[in-house]
């Protein structure tokens, strides 16, 4: 989680207990999967996690490590410090830990093999800034996997205004700066900063169940769903088409539809 002003509550130590504890559901495992088999790695590489939070995606990826490191990088010091307390990082790990900015990274040119960033592209201030920094640090036959949650992409008015809700409400927790992005969004912006697209994989995670119990940021998306009520019916329903719906049953929220989360690689052009 990077490049938030430290009013934000990802630097609250408690904060970073919870988050890391939210962090475990079967949809993350899943989709983490799949980001870590676009890496391809073979064992040796030096990998970069840019916004590594509590070390969440770090773990397994160091798993698949023979002599190779993983380096995470985050600015929240509480969030490598609950990072450490589970004891992924140490003198004898793979994984190391390093505090820094994401759009300024405090490493040499060309020295990461890999690089990914897993659930932190709509934290960012300034992506473009980030994804230029990581050309900057991987070695010219490197990659860049990005995944993140995705919005539909802009057609018309009202799927504008829908997406500008989604970021309207998430932005009241995590901060004015907080946006989500299409796919396409995010394969342009690899391209804007010289990165060729080799691969783009969009995972749509349907449910049918009360709660959003399990999906990622589901209580966000349940308020997303609830503020509807107040907008017009054409937005509602456009979101209803495009996300989920949601309706009361024996006091309980339940919620039918999906989410779509991407996994995009691109390489240095």
């Amino acid at each position: 989680m990077e490049q938030k002003s430290h009013g934000t509550p990802f630097h609250d130590y408690q904060h970073a207990l919870e988050f890391d504890r939210r962090q475990v559901s079967d949809i993350r495992a899943k989709l983490g999967l799949s980001m870590i088999e676009s890496l391809r790695l073979q064992g040796g590489e030096w990998v970069l996690d840019v916004a590594t939070g509590t070390g969440r995606y770090a773990e397994p990826v160091s798993e698949r490590l023979g002599h190779g490191k993983i380096v995470g990088l985050d600015e929240a010091l509480a969030m490598l410090s609950v990072g450490r307390e589970k004891g992924l990082s140490g003198p004898q790990s793979r994984y190391l830990q390093a505090a820094g900015d994401a759009s300024l990274l405090p490493f040499r040119s060309g020295v990461f093999d890999r690089a990914f960033v897993a659930f932190s592209l709509h934290h960012f201030r300034d992506p473009a800034l980030v994804v230029r920094e990581v050309r900057r640090v991987l070695k010219p036959k490197g990659s860049l996997s990005v995944l993140d949650p995705v919005v539909v992409q802009v057609n018309d008015a009202v799927d504008r205004s829908v997406n500008d809700l989604v970021n309207q409400v998430f932005g009241r927790s995590h901060g004015g700066i907080f946006r989500f992005h299409s796919a396409q969004e995010i394969q342009e912006l690899l391209e804007q900063e010289r990165f060729t697209v080799t691969n783009s994989d969009v995972h749509r995670i349907s449910f049918d169940q009360d709660n959003m119990e399990g999906v990622p940021t589901g209580r966000h998306w349940l308020e997303v769903a609830e503020e509807l009520d107040t907008k017009s019916d054409e937005m509602k329903t456009r979101f209803e088409e495009h996300y989920f719906r949601s309706w009361k049953t024996g006091g309980k929220a339940h919620v039918k539809g999906g989410l779509s989360y991407a996994v995009i690689c691109g390489k240095p052009s």
